[in-house]
């Protein structure tokens, strides 16, 4: 499906750069974004997701929240679908609503990255109207616990930028920039936790 992570194999529909990654800092106010780290960090994690298809592909933790996993309603397409399953979740619909700007719900889900859990490099998605929003809900965050985001030029042969998890920050980037969420060092205490929309720009 297009919204699963593809191979970087795949070309992407234009060049991307860096400035194609726009960052929203401070996107929660303090009581939202502390609200939704305690929710986060709390039960419903499952065990297994990988960023790519590989026999290499390390695993780390998930919550599934909406998104193709479940067969549609009769009569829905994949996108009410998607925001009806989300609305089992009042604080991540909510703030579905505050990104969601002119875009529909793909999919939704965390993700936990523990000490020695690395990610692949991948696309989100080969569709050129497909979005990711990316959300950094920690409370803190230190320079030498590492993690950052990487993008990378079409190729996967070099960097367009690299974004740190910064505390309440926002990520949105086209689904076809080749990225990987790398490990955390082994100071860090907490696992790296992320909260994803995969979203379709509407024509």
């Amino acid at each position: 499906m297009l919204d699963r992570a593809t191979a970087i194999q795949s070309k992407p529909s234009r060049p991307y750069g860096a400035a194609d990654v726009e960052l929203i800092d401070d996107f929660l106010n303090n009581a939202e974004q502390e609200q939704m780290y305690q929710f986060l960090q709390g039960p419903g994690w499952s065990y297994g997701a990988r960023s790519h298809a590989g026999n290499d592909a390390s695993r780390y933790w998930f919550k599934h929240f909406a998104g193709f996993w479940e067969v549609p309603t009769a009569g829905l397409d994949r996108h009410t679908q998607a925001e009806r399953e989300l609305g089992r979740y009042p604080l991540v619909e909510a703030m579905w609503q505050k990104v969601r700007g002119r875009s529909r719900l793909l999919r939704c889900y965390a993700n936990g990255y523990p000490t020695g859990a690395e990610g692949g490099v991948h696309r989100d998605s080969k569709g050129a109207n497909h979005y990711t929003l990316l959300y950094y809900p920690h409370m803190q965050w230190r320079p030498d616990w590492a993690g950052e985001t990487l993008f990378f030029n079409e190729r996967g042969d070099d960097v367009l930028c690299a974004v740190y998890p910064k505390p309440n920050r926002l990520v949105r980037f086209p689904g076809e920039i080749p990225h990987v969420a790398r490990g955390i060092s082994r100071m860090c205490p907490l696992l790296r936790i992320t909260l994803i929309f995969k979203v379709a720009l509407e024509n």
